[in-house]
């Protein structure tokens, strides 16, 4: 068998190559780009840069999707259009579609994010939840999904991944990510595993500045870079770089993982052995072009070793980095050899997850939403986790009719990767569908409204990255200080430490619906929270 394999792959080997040598180079370099528009229909934008760059694939937003109808219809208007173009060279079709906060697939299921994942210690729930997120995918004719997050999350201020991580644990979030990716990969979706290598120790988010991870080696080996280890071993498609600054693997200071071959070339392809397709992470993010530039920062990338190039956003920069790339082969800057050896890994998997028959055509009927928001409720089933009870509040007693209040706040200047936190009401609704009377405020940070808690017998007060916000810290010292019952359900169980004299905490990872009404039901009584707390709290 194996000796088939190697014939399989030599055969195949040579045509590609033969394919290869057919291509213009503007034709293998836009392979080596993938691009974001706006809209939600083909604009002109993105036909130029199909017909004239013959870009190898495109990046959806929620900009670009208002329904599975809609993205279903899109995705094969843009294949078809390519394949009039270039025959045989289906496009990427990608998103982030990770789950809870980071969630693109508007009127799809809801599924809930990594961290409550991991708060279910259960790789069969993770393997059932790829393959539930990449049928959905598929059918409306996203191929590629940058999931899952393989950082280890050991930093408490971490607001950019967060819940978005399976935990801080490098063992269990290799065991979960790995689960996920043989999911997902089953049902013939490109996984790619990201940050590489390793964006769960920083407080600064890369969309803003350039962090800076100053870990040794021996520590990388055995936490950030675990993960990937165990990803590569199983086959992942693809690896997403990281914007951040590793003085233990780069010498030059300052330079991202992104831009650096001792990281890229050096160590996932000679020491670790990864043989599949590097992504970069968008080069429009401020840690790229605060100090080199989208375009130069592509030149950058490739030289560096990645294969594909993300610009998400901007059409003058898409151009101008394919020009530049283009430019520095013709300068000698850049070898052809190097491009080939890029455009041969994306060619071999596009074959081997879309097909080079013809135009993939997607079908979003296909979708089977009641399955999937099987396996979404039971993952928030098996994750919720009360933390503490320390004053046995849950579950409430429905029998003695206790005025209670529901207090939230609207901090969407929070929300992570463009997503928004949606169905703000949903607690309050599952709450009364349980038979619990309750009265609903919601606190913006300009607003004292403590008055509201007179005659009232006890309030559940949800928190929204409280660490990171002194107003919601100072409402729930109040509450403590005035001495009425009451239950923080919050989405980051890092809240916590930052009001350790709560008695009673219940934490839900993201505001996914299905977490929300399981939340309800653990504090009604009718299930016990069966989740474990993923990541160390220090309070």
């Amino acid at each position: 068998m194996r000796n088939e394999n190697k014939s399989k792959l030599e055969k195949d080997t040579t045509i590609f190559k033969k394919l290869i040598s057919k291509m213009t180079l503007e034709e293998k370099i836009g392979q080596m780009f993938q691009v974001g528009f706006i809209g939600t229909k083909i604009t002109s934008e993105i036909s130029e840069m199909i017909k004239d760059y013959h870009i190898g694939g495109i990046i959806y937003f929620r900009r670009n999707i208002e329904s599975l109808q809609q993205v279903s219809g899109l995705s094969n208007e843009l294949q078809i259009l390519s394949a009039s173009k270039r025959p045989g060279l289906p496009l990427m079709m990608s998103t982030d579609q990770e789950g809870g906060m980071v969630n693109r697939l508007v009127g799809g299921t809801r599924f809930p994010g990594n961290m409550i994942l991991g708060a279910t210690r259960n790789v069969r729930l993770a393997k059932r939840d790829g393959q539930a997120i990449a049928r959905q995918l598929k059918a409306v004719g996203i191929n590629m999904d940058f999931a899952p997050v393989l950082d280890v999350n050991n930093n408490p201020l971490n607001l950019v991944i967060g819940a978005r991580s399976f935990g801080g644990d490098p063992l269990l979030v290799a065991n979960l990510g790995v689960a996920f990716i043989k999911g997902m990969q089953a049902e013939g979706v490109i996984t790619c595993a990201k940050h590489f290598p390793g964006h769960g120790d920083t407080a600064i988010d890369s969309h803003l500045g350039l962090p800076v991870i100053k870990h040794g080696k021996e520590h990388l080996e055995k936490v950030e870079l675990y993960p990937f280890k165990q990803a590569i071993k199983v086959g992942v498609d693809s690896i997403m770089t990281a914007h951040i600054y590793f003085p233990a693997l780069e010498p030059r200071k300052g330079v991202p993982a992104t831009l650096s071959y001792n990281i890229l070339t050096g160590l996932l392809r000679r020491e670790l052995g990864f043989a599949g397709l590097i992504i970069s992470d968008c080069m429009e993010m401020k840690a790229i072009t605060n100090s080199f530039g989208t375009i130069k920062g592509s030149v950058m990338s490739i030289e560096a070793g990645s294969d594909m190039i993300l610009v998400s956003h901007s059409l003058d920069k898409q151009k101008a980095a394919i020009k530049a790339v283009v430019e520095s082969v013709k300068e000698g800057r850049i070898t052809e050899k190097r491009i080939n050896q890029s455009v041969l890994r994306i060619l071999r998997l596009k074959r081997k997850r879309i097909g080079l028959e013809g135009p993939p055509i997607s079908d979003y009927r296909k979708i089977n939403k009641k399955i999937e928001e099987e396996i979404a409720y039971q993952i928030s089933k098996e994750g919720v986790t009360l933390v503490k009870d320390k004053d046995n509040l849950i579950p409430i007693d429905k029998s003695n009719n206790k005025k209670i209040l529901v207090i939230d706040f609207l901090l969407n200047k929070l929300s992570l990767a463009g997503d928004d936190v949606e169905n703000k009401n949903l607690l309050v609704n599952f709450l009364r569908a349980e038979g619990i009377k309750v009265e609903h405020h919601t606190f913006l940070e300009d607003s004292n409204r403590l008055s509201l808690l007179e005659g009232i017998d006890l309030v559940i007060i949800c928190s929204f990255n409280a660490i990171h916000n002194p107003y919601q810290i100072k409402i729930i010292k109040k509450l403590h200080a005035i001495n009425i019952p009451f239950i923080v359900l919050s989405i980051n169980p890092y809240d916590l430490q930052v009001f350790p004299e709560v008695s009673t905490f219940l934490t839900i990872y993201d505001y996914s619906p299905f977490n929300l009404q399981v939340a309800s039901e653990v504090i009604v009584g009718k299930y016990k929270a069966k989740g474990i707390l993923p990541v160390i709290l220090k309070y």
